[in-house]
């Protein structure tokens, strides 16, 4: 490590460590693996005295990593990162508040917000459209095909693969289920056209 790598290491530690002791964090500072009577003379540093620690050339600070511990975290940041990019490609396919709310809990706040950030203000919002009945035939098809997916994934293949708005395909759905068609899965038969037009 370099020399001024390693100053700047040193110096943000000691901020750390002045910090944590602002905030009443001794365990923090514990952790580090400073003694009590050190932690004592810690809070007489001033700024300067911090710069100047940093400044030697003696190695007092030695950085490890919890590769598990790491590997937990990587992991767990991943599952977040695929759970927005969800999110937002249901977003993107019209997806409306009522689903989102369901799926992932969203508030009008931030569903608001991420139509913002995703440039779709003003876009498909309002009633959906009524779907003909080759698109509810559509919509059949591919809930029939997806039946072993989480519902956020149904739905996901179903804007993709049919280019319907999912707003138009998740009130498609709730008055299948309203009508008792379907209970989180699709019935056993298809209907001949669609299950909207079923006898």
């Amino acid at each position: 490590m370099s020399k001024t790598t390693h100053a700047e290491l040193i110096f943000h530690a000691l901020r750390y460590a002045a910090e944590s002791l602002a905030e009443g964090d001794l365990h923090a500072i514990l952790e580090l693996g400073f003694r009590l009577d050190q932690i004592a003379r810690l809070e007489r540093l001033t700024l300067g005295d911090r710069h100047h620690l940093s400044q030697v050339r003696t190695h007092v600070l030695h950085i490890a990593v919890d590769p598990v511990c790491f590997d937990r975290v990587m992991d767990h940041m991943d599952r977040n990162k695929r759970h927005e990019g969800l999110q937002d490609e249901l977003i993107r396919l019209r997806g409306p508040l009522a689903m989102m709310r369901a799926f992932f809990g969203m508030t009008n706040a931030e569903y608001a917000a991420r139509r913002k950030l995703l440039g779709l203000n003003g876009t498909g919002v309002g009633r959906p459209l009524a779907p003909t009945e080759n698109e509810e035939a559509a919509v059949w098809q591919v809930w029939k095909d997806t039946e072993e997916l989480p519902l956020e994934q149904r739905f996901l293949r179903i804007g993709q693969s049919t280019g319907i708005p999912l707003n138009t395909a998740w009130a498609l759905v709730q008055s299948w289920e309203n009508a008792g068609l379907i209970n989180n899965d699709p019935p056993e038969h298809t209907p001949s056209v669609s299950p909207c037009h079923a006898g």
